[in-house]
């Protein structure tokens, strides 16, 4: 707006300059060529008149202000106004009016442009009345996956061959928020995002290395497991299934994950309850030998009891490892090539921690049951604290197998380690796997250390299951092919490389972002704080109002009467809510990776900005403001606050001055900025955000 009345007025200037300088030019050549007398007698009159004329020079340019500012208000600026209105309605919201004050030809146009929008209004509902119709069959399909994803016992995310996040039910969600504490939060699942934010990416390459090599074999059953911990806590069984094209290439992956931390916790109670069980029949049955020794008296004890009673013993051992081994029935095994295996663990120990394992001469025919990404990383785990304890970089490996079992032999020459030390690395973990003796146990091995005879040793044996020449204990999964779903479930799911775009040339429509808005104490982000943090995610021109975060803070001082009637936030509400010592990283977490958008996003960012720094968490994400892009795209209007933008793009504000209400009706608004951006060639970020810089908006300065 004011730009527009600046270049109004400085067009009048140039004209009435003009018009100045002519006259004064006319009136110059005139007075040159007056007689003397004639001089006289102008200068007598402009003496005896000078009131009069003082008068003339005050009231003529008031009098040209007041007809050209009533030109400008009743022709220019109406004129002005109409191009800018107009891509309102047909590209954003059709129930759009122009409400102009002008002549009566100016508010003709505009009533026969306002006549064409009802129509245009109307043809609109119509034919989005006419598709809903159309779709109303297939959103009812839809409904039905969805129910049916989210009636599935595990939890289910579908990506694309870069990571990214298309879809997840409610049991995924739910399983990364069971453990995950305030500050790492549920909100870090969501669609767009990178899954290698969550599940360690190193297991999921392998296992899309084991999936195509499987592909390569020519087997149709090719998914592959593994285990991973989620959070601190939380243990998963992660089953790949690889989503192909027509030419049999992986175009994304489906990850299928089933909560393991009860299963272990049922191992433990039933290992614990077997212990127990265990010492209490060696010691009734020892306390029977001891009131009846072996006498070669019958009448003490028949031998026939006492060997009966030794079998009892022999069978309760194996009863308790096939009980043990019914706990972990859940956890699929594979077949493993041991001189693959060994290469793995070689190449891992020396790339990444600078020990060297020297392999004795095996059968290279020698198969194992095992998970080969888990059993090699605890492995290499192993190697790492013996080669601290034992100060040594070099470690000798001998195998062989015998009846039914693999047997590793590790050995070392240098400083012995006590038993108990060993054993105690069992309680060992990795970033990305669960404690040792839990790895093991999955993979059906057992430790021991090799005593001498001081306790002490330089050896240890890693006892493992053998795998059967043509067993197959698992049922792998056949892939998910894209050509044979029905058409009408064709949701182009598995397009576009988001991982190698060019964030700044990247349309705007394709984009990930997080809109953004704070509730606070005050209006000065110098010594005000935040009570309130609210954000909602827009994927690919789509707003996913599940994936948001809302969140109440204490800012640890009163909050102002002034303040609480604008938010309705008191001290009340906040009084048990967290400090923004701990919102703020979970906020930070559901940020990333994405553009941030926010109205007037430079007072959000400056009082996060603060928070920042009591936190040591910095917030560096590229970001938009709705007020400069509006401010762009409509300098005729004088008013840019949400309500004014609402108003004009016909978002309806629930919980206005609420966090999440004013975060959701930002994000609505952008959505219907982007077309009018893109009729103005503002296609891609880098465009919005120079079209952003060029405005200069005249507003409050924080």
């Amino acid at each position: 707006m004011k730009k527009t009345r600046t270049f109004f007025w400085k067009l009048v200037f140039l004209a009435l300059a003009a018009t100045l300088v002519f006259v004064f030019t006319v009136l110059l050549l005139i007075w040159h060529q007056l007689e003397p007398g004639q001089i006289r007698q102008m200068q007598t009159i402009a003496f005896d008149h000078a009131y009069y004329l003082l008068a003339l020079i005050t009231i003529v340019p008031v009098a040209l202000w007041v007809i050209f500012e009533v030109c400008y208000t009743r022709f220019y600026l109406p004129l002005k106004r109409i191009p800018a209105e107009i891509p309102v309605i047909y590209q954003t919201n059709p129930a759009h009016r122009l409400e102009l004050q002008g002549n009566q030809d100016v508010m003709d146009l505009a009533e026969a442009i306002n006549d064409f929008a009802k129509r245009y209004e109307y043809l609109n509902d119509h034919i989005a009345e006419e598709i809903g119709s159309a779709r109303e069959e297939t959103e009812k399909d839809r409904n039905l996956l969805a129910a049916i994803m989210a009636e599935l016992p595990l939890g289910i995310i579908i990506c694309n061959s870069y990571g990214r996040i298309l879809l997840f039910n409610s049991q995924a969600k739910q399983l990364f928020a069971r453990t995950r504490r305030q500050e790492s939060s549920e909100y870090f699942l969501g669609l767009g995002r990178s899954i290698f934010h969550l599940v360690d990416r190193g297991l999921i390459g392998r296992a899309l290395e084991e999936i195509q090599e499987r592909l390569v074999g020519g087997k149709t059953k090719i998914a592959s497991y593994f285990v991973s911990q989620l959070g601190d806590e939380t243990l998963c069984l992660v089953e790949t299934i690889p989503v192909l094209d027509e030419h049999q290439a992986i175009t994304g992956f489906v990850l299928s994950l089933q909560h393991l931390s009860e299963t272990l916790d049922r191992y433990e109670a039933i290992s614990e309850q077997l212990i127990s069980f265990r010492q209490a029949l060696h010691t009734e049955l020892g306390r029977i030998e001891l009131e009846f020794p072996a006498t070669g008296d019958e009448s003490a004890l028949p031998n026939r009891i006492r060997n009966r009673l030794a079998v009892i013993r022999d069978e309760f051992e194996i009863t308790s490892a096939a009980i043990v081994d019914a706990a972990f029935e859940t956890m699929p095994l594979g077949r493993l090539d041991i001189e693959r295996l060994l290469f793995l663990i070689q190449k891992s120990a020396g790339s990444e921690k600078n020990i060297r394992l020297n392999v004795a001469p095996f059968d290279r025919q020698t198969r194992m049951l095992g998970d080969t990404y888990s059993f090699a990383a605890a492995f290499v785990l192993l190697l790492e604290h013996l080669a601290a304890l034992g100060n040594t970089d070099e470690f000798g490996l001998q195998v062989s197998s015998a009846a039914g079992d693999v047997v590793f032999v590790l050995s070392w020459e240098a400083l012995p380690i006590s038993c108990e030390r060993i054993r105690q690395l069992l309680d060992k973990k990795s970033s990305s796997l669960p404690r040792l003796s839990y790895v093991l146990r999955q993979n059906k091995a057992v430790l021991q250390p090799l005593p001498a005879p001081d306790h002490t040793c330089r050896q240890l044996r890693i006892t493992a299951r053998a795998a059967p020449a043509l067993a197959r204990t698992t049922e792998y999964q056949s892939p998910v092919i894209t050509g044979s779903r029905p058409e009408y479930y064709d949701f182009n799911l598995f397009e576009g490389d988001t991982d190698n775009q060019d964030l700044l040339n990247a349309a705007l429509s394709s984009l990930t972002f997080s809109v953004i808005d704070t509730e606070t104490t005050g209006l000065d982000p110098g010594s005000d704080d935040i009570v309130a943090l609210g954000a909602v995610r827009i994927v690919k021109n789509r707003i996913v109002y599940q994936d948001r975060f809302e969140q109440l803070v204490n800012p640890g001082r009163d909050i102002p009467f002034e303040s609480y009637k604008i938010h309705g936030i008191d001290q009340s509400m906040v009084a048990d809510q967290p400090s923004i010592d701990t919102v703020l990283p979970a906020f930070h977490h559901y940020l990333a990776d994405t553009v941030l958008i926010g109205h007037d996003v430079s007072f959000d960012l400056k009082i996060l900005k603060r928070a920042e720094q009591r936190c040591g968490i910095s917030v560096n994400n590229l970001a938009l403001d709705t007020l400069l892009l509006s401010a762009a795209l409509h300098p005729v209007h004088k008013q840019h606050d949400l309500q004014s933008l609402s108003k004009r793009y016909g978002v309806t504000i629930v919980g206005r001055h609420t966090a999440l209400g004013d975060a959701i009706a930002t994000a609505e608004i952008f959505l219907r900025l982007i077309p009018i951006l893109q009729s103005k060639g503002i296609i891609t970020l880098e465009d919005a955000i120079a079209a952003s810089k060029r405005i200069y908006f005249r507003r409050i300065r924080y």
